[in-house]
Formats: C-alpha cells, sequence, structure tokens
C-alpha cells in the first residue's frame, strides 16, 4: 500500500455564484415582546440575492436583535425552504432567541473623572413589549459622588430611523457631590427629561437635549469656611436645559492612534426659579501616528460660566477647577485657581492643554496582549484660569505610566514635575495618580 504525503485540499466555493433567496424568517422565542417590535430585523434579508448574502445579513439582523435590549441571546438556524410556497433557491432563516429576565440585577464598579465607585442596577427589561424598560441605579464614593436614580427610558430601533439610534427617557434622581477641597458639598434632587439621536450628515453626531428640574442644596463640611462659600448655602431651585454633542473619530477611544474627538456640554439655567448662568464645556483631541508605534497627540479643554440678567451670583458647584490629573498634571485637584482665604472656589473660565507622545511599552512583543493594555508617555501641559492671556501660565512636564481600563477609561501613574507656577498655587512635584476616562 502506498501512502501520500500530501494531504487533500477541501474543496472551496464561492458563495456569491451559489443562487439564494429567503423565503421566510421566524423569530422564536418571543413572551413579552410584540411582533412589530422585531420585524425590522428582515428587511434586508429578502433582499439577498446569493447565499453569502444571506449568511451576512443573518448576522447582521442578529447584531440588530441584540441591540434591540430584548434578547439573553440570539441564534441563527438557517434551512431549505419547504412548502407549497417555496421557491427553488429558497431558504428559511430562523432566529432562536432568549429573552431577559423580567428582572435583571447587576453589581459593579464604575470609573468616574478621578474617582471610582460601586454600582448597583435593577432594571425591568421590555416592560411593555416594545423595549420599554424601567430601572432603579444607585453609586457610591467615599471620594466625592453619590447617586441614587430611578429611570425610564425607550428606544426607537425598530422604526425606520434604526441608523439615527432615537431614544427618550425620563428620571428622578439624588445626586450628592462633595468638594472636599472647598469644605462644602452639594446635593441635588430633581428630575430629567432626555432625547437622545446620531445625526450622519455631514457629520457623524450624537446629540442629547435634556430639561433638568431640580433643587440644589449647599452644606458645609467643615465649621472653618470662608464667608464667600458660606453665603451660598441653602436651598435654591433651577430650570435648565442641556445640549450635549460628541464628534469622534477615534480608532480607540482610550488610546487612539488617530482620529479626532470633540465633545461640548452647554446649558442654560434660568427657565424658573432662582438660579441663573449660561455655560460651555468643551473637549477636544486629536491623535497622529508617528513610527514604531509612538503616536503624537493634543488635548485641549475649555470652561466658560457667565451671569445672565436675571442674576450676578453664580453656583459654586457649577465653577470649573483647574488643576489635577486629569485637567493640568502637577498640580492638585483646584491646586491652579482662584483661592478665598487659602480654599479654593473654583474659577469662571478655565483652560489647559496637553501634548503627549505616546509609546508601547519596550518589550510589548514579548509580553503580547497584556502589554496592549499599557502605554507610556511623555507630556507638557499648560493652562490658566480667568484669562486667556499668557500671563501666569502654569506648565507642567513628565513621563507616566496608563494602563487601558474595559475599553473605556484609564489609570495613570506619572511623575511631574511643575514648570511655572504662581503664589498660592499647589503643587505635586513627583508622582502622582490619576483616574478617568477624559484626560488633558
Amino acid at each position: 500500500m502506498v501512502s501520500s504525503s500530501r494531504t487533500k485540499e477541501p474543496a472551496k466555493f464561492d458563495l456569491k455564484k451559489v443562487p439564494a433567496r429567503v423565503d421566510r424568517v421566524n423569530v422564536s422565542g418571543l413572551l413579552r415582546t410584540h411582533n412589530d417590535y422585531v420585524m425590522k430585523a428582515a428587511e434586508n434579508l429578502f433582499k439577498a440575492t446569493n447565499f453569502q448574502d444571506v449568511m451576512l445579513e443573518s448576522m447582521q439582523a442578529k447584531s440588530y436583535l441584540h441591540e434591540l435590549g430584548i434578547f439573553k441571546d440570539v441564534s441563527i438556524h438557517i434551512d431549505v425552504s419547504r412548502g407549497e410556497n417555496a421557491s427553488p433557491d429558497g431558504y428559511e432563516v430562523t432566529f432562536k432567541g432568549k429573552e431577559l429576565s423580567r428582572i435583571v440585577g447587576s453589581v459593579g464598579t464604575e470609573v468616574g473623572q478621578n474617582e471610582g465607585s460601586l454600582r448597583t442596577e435593577l432594571t425591568i427589561p421590555n416592560l411593555f413589549g416594545r423595549g420599554e424598560s424601567i430601572s432603579l441605579q444607585g453609586s457610591y464614593s467615599s471620594k466625592r459622588a453619590n447617586d441614587v436614580q430611578l429611570k425610564f427610558w425607550k428606544s426607537y430601533f425598530h422604526t425606520r430611523f434604526v441608523e439615527n439610534r432615537p431614544e427618550i427617557s425620563f428620571s428622578i434622581f439624588r445626586h450628592l457631590d462633595r468638594f472636599n477641597v472647598s469644605k462644602f458639598q452639594n446635593t441635588n434632587y430633581g428630575c430629567i427629561a432626555e432625547f437622545a439621536v446620531n445625526t450622519l450628515r455631514p457629520f457623524e453626531l450624537t446629540h442629547s437635549l435634556q430639561y433638568e428640574a431640580s433643587i440644589r442644596e449647599l452644606s458645609l463640611l467643615q465649621k472653618t469656611v470662608p464667608m464667600a462659600i458660606r453665603e451660598h448655602c441653602g436651598p435654591k431651585l433651577a430650570s435648565l436645559l442641556r445640549y450635549s454633542v460628541i464628534f469622534d473619530q477615534r480608532d480607540n477611544p482610550v488610546f487612539p492612534t488617530q482620529g479626532l474627538m470633540v465633545k461640548s456640554i452647554n446649558e442654560y439655567c434660568g427657565l424658573g426659579g432662582n438660579v441663573a448662568y449660561v455655560s460651555n464645556n468643551t473637549h477636544a483631541e486629536v491623535s497622529v501616528p508617528l513610527f514604531s508605534g509612538i503616536v503624537a497627540q493634543v488635548c485641549g479643554r475649555l470652561g466658560v460660566i457667565k451671569e445672565t440678567k436675571k442674576t450676578t451670583v453664580l453656583p459654586l458647584s457649577n465653577l470649573f477647577y483647574c488643576g489635577g490629573p486629569l485637567t493640568l498634571r502637577g498640580f492638585e485637584f483646584g491646586g491652579a485657581g482662584p483661592v478665598v482665604d487659602g480654599t479654593p472656589i473654583g474659577a469662571q473660565t478655565y483652560w489647559s492643554a496637553g501634548l503627549h507622545l505616546w509609546a508601547p511599552l519596550p518589550f510589548n512583543k514579548v509580553f503580547k496582549g497584556l502589554a496592549d493594555n499599557f502605554r507610556t508617555h511623555l507630556f507638557y501641559n499648560v493652562g490658566n484660569f480667568n484669562t486667556f492671556s499668557t500671563e501666569n501660565l502654569r506648565t507642567a512636564a513628565g513621563i507616566g505610566l496608563a494602563f487601558k481600563l474595559a475599553e473605556r477609561a484609564r489609570i495613570e501613574l506619572n511623575y511631574c514635575i511643575p514648570i511655572r507656577k504662581c503664589m498660592g498655587d499647589k503643587v505635586n512635584n513627583g508622582f502622582q495618580f490619576g483616574i478617568g476616562y477624559e484626560f488633558v
């Protein structure tokens, strides 16, 4: 018997040349969901003309069903079409879904701006059978912010506006924010109505329009607090519109190698109550690849808050704190801003910019996948408050190591050297730790 060392190669088929059409689409496992809520998934399947189209459109439909937020798992079954009305090249596609439980709970951690918190959530998904959901959320941080929120939301992904991903929501909340550096805390009780949508032309943008009505109460954390802060104590009623827009073309939200991102949050407060102001907070960053995995990045942030004709007093909790690992490295949080009797109180205007050179770890190919979560960087930060002139600039430079957290945030450990500072600034000369999702 003669054996051959050659192995027979499997035959290759071009699925584009296999004619096919979809005669019928089934979605099984619908217990609480109405049929019209999932019909959008079948639209492109009926346009398929070959078997490759059938497979690709089936995967797209599976992703779409997952995005509806009603299924825990979805599987696909493709079979030859049978019956009197079956076409010669016809197929039948069945999506077998397992709906989410009536009550879903989760416990985890959440990353904020320079703080981490414990987060719990209890959700009733698909409340009325068309993607409506209600949830009770709570988060606790020993450092700064605590939240409790009851939220109802409904998406309209099943309509012809699926590409725009429209969604409405209404929430009742309690938000506690501690400003330890300024020795006060602010407690908000209120409600928010929101409409969110994406636009695709001329640019792909994410929009959010909110109306908020809340009671804001400022209280002191210590007995020895400057009078400029004490006079803001007590409850106040705020009624405001908030509009935010995001343009994001980065290839990665944490360690981008190329692309531009711009995020702007605008508020007008004064539709009622005794709090009034107009504010804008804009963050932008652009990344450019250089060579050998090295990336140059420029970041900038601008914050402005102004009085309106209705009042000349601005709420302290809306002022901007310049300094810290997220805005101006080499300075403590609020350490590069205005001070009253030795206590930082925030600024009406601030800006900061950063220049970075990002590089992979020296031996990243040895550690393979693990090293992709780390980056080293050289940085130079500059910033100022209440003026756009170059007088009294604060600057710092240094080197650091960053670690990626779940494709959303990062941890930085930097060695900072303040270069320019002013009298009264609180600097951090040496190692500085930061955690967040937006750094300058």
